[in-house]
């Protein structure tokens, strides 16, 4: 399974870390990745990590620079608040362009991740279905959804999300289930 968390203040630079407690296909890639969001904020000092010397502008540019390696990779202002989460995907499991059920939940995974004020996480199946944790409501997170889903879908380069598909169960006090109907796949 695939954990991807957040953390937030005022003075540091949004962060998704990717921590892997099984290994994907081909070589074990396990560890931790950053992804930075560049937006005019200082970045910190990395030393003696891999940095990616380009700025990505999608979850395949993300992927493939994780593919070659990047411990760090800066996003572009403007990308897709999901992108991260898709690319962890893509890096992790392996998904192709053809698992549009998987990058279509991470999709709805990463938007709903990147709509939380503070410290949250989400893990992702290979399959998609992923649970959001943190301090966090079925009904906030639908509402955060919805705003992203301009006449009830959301588009990326990878798939393209119906809003009805979207199924949010409370699974805990501060855990969210989340998962797609068929509509998505």
């Amino acid at each position: 399974m695939l954990r991807i968390g957040t953390w937030r203040s005022a003075e540091s630079v949004d962060v998704v870390a990717c921590g892997w407690r099984d290994s994907g296909p081909g070589q074990p890639r396990t560890g931790i990745k950053l992804i930075y969001g560049i937006d005019g904020r200082p970045i910190p000092d990395l030393d003696g990590l891999r940095v990616a010397t380009l700025v990505a502008r999608g979850a395949e540019e993300i992927a493939e620079l994780l593919f070659d390696g990047a411990d760090v990779v800066f996003t572009a202002p403007g990308c897709c608040p999901a992108a991260p989460v898709v690319a962890a995907g893509i890096w992790h499991y392996g998904w192709t362009r053809r698992d549009r059920g998987a990058l279509a939940g991470a999709t709805v995974a990463g938007l709903a991740l990147a709509a939380q004020p503070g410290p949250c996480s989400v893990e992702i199946w290979p399959d998609g279905r992923s649970s959001l944790d943190g301090d966090v409501t079925t009904a906030a997170v639908r509402a955060c959804l919805a705003a992203h889903f301009s006449g009830g879908r959301y588009r990326t380069p990878e798939v393209t999300v119906p809003l009805e598909s979207v199924r949010l169960s409370q699974e805990a006090p501060s855990r969210i289930g989340i998962a797609l109907s068929a509509a998505a796949r």
